[in-house]
């Protein structure tokens, strides 16, 4: 079963056409990242999964129930973490959980155990009943993540969870958001941060301009993206310098680069090239340790999908 799905989702703000048939679904279970550059229509379907906006045209579900039909239902099975925190600054965090809580029907019998459960789950029991003006982004971000997770929804909607986190905050939400996941949490990812998005998610769906150009596992779209080239890695047991020289005039070669004393980087028209550059290699004298395909990352598969489409992106 789908745990997320929109088919044909289309939403305009005048005469600014946010989303223009969007169609994606997650699994349950999966961990999704939905990528795209500003303005390509990410927050708006993340608004209207939680039923804040209605579509033009189209439809979404949560775990099978439509976000405008039924809204009230599916709200609940979705806990959703914007991008700004939007605490209230002046309560504790022990009190805005319990706001939130009763915002979300949890009954009062329920709510001071699953506050505290969250609290300790999330490092935040000596944090209790400090305000939430006072802590910091990273703390701020816990605390909405724990508000999130109150009525114990199994589907999270998260918006650029990292965003504007140092480095150790950044890296203990992913860790978090692995942990949510192991424990069957159906999750939707929006982020800038491709290494993010290609460290965290099962699948990834490439938006822009209200689009959905690709979607699929990393190494699936990296197969149906044709990068117009092959790079591999060589490696020599002595400095490599002297045997690239002549590498650049062979068929098949866009560039040689070298990385350091014994390693080079040659790009490729196609992979059936490297044999030539081998046979090269070895009767030239140079004496080859390794040589290895690299993958195009993510990044590269994003800029040239995004490009494809006539946008710079910033």
């Amino acid at each position: 079963m789908n745990a997320i799905e929109a088919v044909r989702l289309t939403k305009r703000f005048g005469d600014k056409v946010a989303l223009d048939g969007v169609s994606f679904s997650a699994r349950e279970g999966e961990i999704l990242g939905l990528l795209g550059p500003n303005g390509a229509g990410k927050t708006t379907t993340m608004r209207i999964l939680t039923g804040v906006l209605k579509p033009d045209s189209g439809s979404a579900t949560i775990m099978g129930l439509d976000v405008v039909k039924e809204v009230l239902e599916a709200r609940r099975l979705v806990g959703y973490l914007p991008e700004a925190p939007c605490l209230y600054e002046r309560l504790t965090v022990r009190d805005n959980l319990a706001f939130y809580g009763r915002l979300y029907d949890v009954p009062e019998h329920e709510l001071g155990r699953r506050i505290r459960e969250l609290l300790a789950e999330l490092g935040l029991e000596g944090r209790a009943n400090e305000k939430a003006g006072a802590l910091s982004k990273g703390l701020k971000q816990r605390v909405a993540i724990a508000r999130a997770l109150l009525h114990d929804p199994p589907v999270l909607l998260l918006d650029q969870p990292t965003s504007d986190l140092d480095p150790a905050s950044a890296r203990e939400v992913r860790d978090l958001v692995r942990e949510l996941n192991r424990a069957g949490k159906t999750i939707l990812i929006c982020t800038h941060n491709l290494a993010e998005a290609e460290e965290l998610c099962h699948r990834v769906a490439i938006i822009n301009e209200g689009h959905v150009l690709a979607i699929g596992p990393p190494d699936e779209l990296l197969k149906d993206v044709i990068m117009g080239y092959r790079v591999f890695e060589i490696r020599s047991l002595k400095p490599i310098g002297r045997y690239l020289s002549f590498l650049s005039d062979l068929e098949g070669v866009i560039s040689v680069e070298r990385v350091n004393e014994r390693e080079a980087r040659i790009k490729l028209e196609r992979e059936e090239a490297i044999s030539r550059v081998i046979r090269e290699l070895t009767l030239s004298g140079c004496d080859l340790l390794e040589v290895r395909m690299l993958r195009p990352s993510l990044e590269e598969i994003y800029l040239k999908l995004v490009r494809r489409e006539g946008v710079e992106v910033q």
